[in-house]
């Protein structure tokens, strides 16, 4: 990872749904400008994790560090703190009833208080960068999959956040869309963006990513750099994993 300033430090961060203790004792660093890859098998927590790290869930347990503020704490300002931390879902969450342009400034709006003007402006600049500028008057059902998350992400590059996290981009879409999504993607990494994206993407996660996190049954097992989770495992469980993607 690199060595600049740590924005984002995960600590003894724990999840329970009722009994069912879904993250245990997760820790983490997130430094300016790392693409970070969490994978795993389904149900080992990667997505909880990233739903407590934008307060859609409340861990049960840890800290969540933002710039050495605990943002689990209750008084913090969570659509603020959305905004520079923002999120991007596998099934979209874009709004059905509006344009995709409206789409891109309602949260500048209503959340950065910016004026409809601006909005306007940083809305199509984003759309533009994603390749959708051409769709701005479309509602989303208009649209295909690779289409809405390419909306999306323009959506949350639009608030200006510091952090990006992608939750499972591209499991909701065709294998032929897949690709856009992950070029836009790939885009934003070799220009700096900060991103922990939980994927199935294990091509991306080798090749785009500066760090990798290996989860198993709520817990991180393995962790570093690309080379050493992919070609260097040190666990019997992450090699038993990617046995499974040999062919990435």
């Amino acid at each position: 990872m690199c060595t600049e300033n740590v924005i984002l430090e995960v600590s003894h961060l724990k999840k329970n749904f009722g009994n069912h203790e879904v993250l245990k004792d997760i820790d983490f660093k997130v430094h300016t400008g790392d693409v970070v890859s969490v994978i795993g098998a389904s149900g080992s927590g990667k997505s909880t994790m990233l739903r407590c790290i934008n307060l859609l869930e409340t861990s049960t347990g840890g800290s969540i560090l933002y710039h050495g503020e605990d943002i689990t704490n209750p008084k913090i300002d969570a659509p603020s703190y959305r905004a520079k931390v923002g999120m991007v879902f596998q099934n979209f969450n874009l709004f059905n009833n509006m344009t995709v342009l409206e789409n891109c400034m309602v949260g500048q709006i209503k959340v950065a208080k910016k004026s409809k003007a601006q909005a306007r402006e940083k809305a199509l600049q984003f759309l533009q960068k994603v390749g959708m500028s051409a769709y701005v008057n479309a509602k989303p059902r208009q649209l295909s999959g690779g289409q809405k998350q390419r909306v999306a992400i323009a959506r949350a590059l639009a608030m200006d956040p510091e952090i990006l996290l992608f939750d499972e981009p591209t499991s909701a879409l065709d294998p032929q869309m897949v690709g856009e999504v992950l070029e836009v993607m790939t885009t934003l990494a070799g220009e700096g963006l900060t991103m922990i994206v939980v994927t199935h993407e294990m091509a991306f996660a080798r090749d785009i990513s500066s760090h990798v996190i290996f989860m198993a049954e709520g817990c991180i097992r393995e962790e570093g750099t690309p080379k050493q989770i992919f070609e260097e495992p040190k666990e019997a469980e992450t090699r038993e994993f990617l046995a499974r993607f040999r062919n990435v």
